[in-house]
């Protein structure tokens, strides 16, 4: 039987066209998934930017927390590699010279800000992935700086101390004659604790200046992140919050090697009862939560947009599996008198149906082969392909100069893949069920007597 079903299969060319088809539509869904992995991972790794794989942020107590307390305890733990303390402190940005009026927060010369004070190897450690700070600072390019001294020392009895902005704050910023380097910002940002009601509100004021700028990875976050030192003369605490609140406001944990997400929760939870440490809670205030779950509303929209494209673009494997149900029900009206004869000899209406299943197995097998191997074949020479149509047609997949990304940004997923082509498979078993039902129902007598 299977070898009268290959004979079909070979003496028919337009078979070959049904399977052609199918397997061109699975290279274009799979090709497309992969270039959209490439797109989701440089988003994924800009939307991280910045952040370890936990932030804890404590609840508020009456007395100032420390953050050796808290790197002590949480360090002590197998599971946490290393840990990075953020003092974050809420100011509004004016220029020097600006007309900084408090009552119009809209006015072109004052911004909201969020000051970030680090402790640069801490975060160097805690961020060592694509992305992280050190990476932020390496690919800088208005003003870049030393990855490992990133805050210069003030020089001169009245300098002031310096931060950093990003590129993109960089270039919104006037510069005058010597460059960005020491442009003069001044800060106002709301007291550590608030007075009693009653009382008047005192700001802090401060002055800083421009040490050198960062690469944000995230655009909109980057427009007001500033990094300065967390603590010591030059630091936020000193010249703006105030040394009578907590040194830090939270704290990035970097996980030990195959440690999940949900593992290293359970440490962290564990390392602060240890220490008698406030631990987070609905009721108490504070959170613990992955970068993940810091960033979910942006990873759930292009997850959900990689969902609704393979959704669409797995409707062009569902048509080209119509062509395969138009060849073999073509084959079967062909065949009528083939198959009166098999009914004559003894062919079972389930063998002369499994005839033509199987035929439509071996038709569906070929072209989920052929597009799994077509596209994992496209995806591993990407960048060939990408060379040869930027110098023979003249295409740039992605143009510089309109795109964040450079190059065709392709990955391959096995697993995905895997999936895809085996619903591939079972669709061109679907539409084989058709033609196999008809070949089993068709009656000796009429077949035989079929002119």
């Amino acid at each position: 039987m299977i070898r009268l079903a290959l004979a079909y299969f070979f003496r028919r060319p337009v078979q070959l066209l049904a399977i052609l088809g199918v397997g061109i539509g699975l290279l274009a869904l799979l090709v497309v998934l992969a270039v959209m992995n490439g797109l989701i991972y440089e988003d994924r790794v800009s939307v991280r930017g910045p952040l370890g794989d936990l932030l804890l942020i404590p609840p508020v107590t009456e007395t100032p927390l420390s953050y050796v307390d808290y790197r002590l305890a949480l360090e002590a733990e197998e599971a946490i590699l290393a840990t990075a303390p953020h003092l974050i402190a809420y100011a509004l940005l004016g220029l020097k010279d600006g007309d900084l009026r408090m009552s119009s927060t809209r006015r072109s010369d004052m911004n909201g800000v969020q000051l970030v004070g680090i402790d640069t190897d801490a975060e160097t450690r805690v961020t060592a992935h694509a992305g992280g700070f050190a990476d932020s600072l390496a690919n800088a390019h208005a003003s870049p700086v030393s990855p490992t001294q990133p805050f210069p020392k003030p020089e001169g009895p009245f300098a002031r101390p310096s931060v950093l902005v990003s590129d993109n704050l960089a270039r919104t910023l006037p510069q005058d004659a010597k460059g960005l380097k020491n442009t003069r910002l001044q800060f106002a940002a709301l007291p550590f604790r608030l007075p009693p009601q009653g009382e008047e509100i005192i700001p802090a004021n401060a002055d800083f200046t421009i040490g050198g700028t960062y690469a944000g990875s995230d655009y909109e976050m980057s427009l007001d992140r500033i990094y300065l030192p967390r603590t010591g003369r030059y630091g936020l605490q000193y010249n703006l919050t105030g040394e009578q609140g907590s040194d830090f406001s939270e704290i990035m944990l970097k996980l030990a090697p195959g440690i999940s997400f949900a593992d290293g929760k359970v440490a962290v939870l564990h390392a602060l009862g240890q220490a008698g440490l406030p631990i987070p809670s609905e009721s108490q205030g504070g959170s613990l939560q992955t970068w993940e779950e810091r960033r979910s509303l942006f990873l759930s929209a292009i997850d959900n947009e990689r969902r609704v494209v393979t959704l669409i673009m797995f409707f062009i494997v569902i048509v080209a599996s119509f062509g395969l149900f138009a060849t073999l029900s073509a084959l079967v009206r062909e065949k009528v008198r083939d198959l009166g004869v098999l009914a004559a000899i003894g062919f079972s209406p389930f063998r002369r149906g499994a005839l033509l299943f199987s035929l439509g197995t071996v038709a569906s097998a070929v072209g989920a082969l052929s597009g799994w191997a077509g596209a994992k074949w496209l995806v591993s020479h990407h960048r060939e392909v990408e060379t040869f149509l930027e110098e023979y047609w003249g295409i740039q997949v992605f143009n510089e100069q309109l795109y964040v990304v450079q190059g065709l940004p392709a990955r391959w997923d096995s697993s995905q893949a895997f999936f895809l082509s085996l619903c591939a498979f079972g669709v061109g078993l679907l539409f084989s069920l058709g033609p196999s039902i008809r070949a089993a129902r068709l009656s000796p007598m009429e077949a035989l007597r079929y002119e």
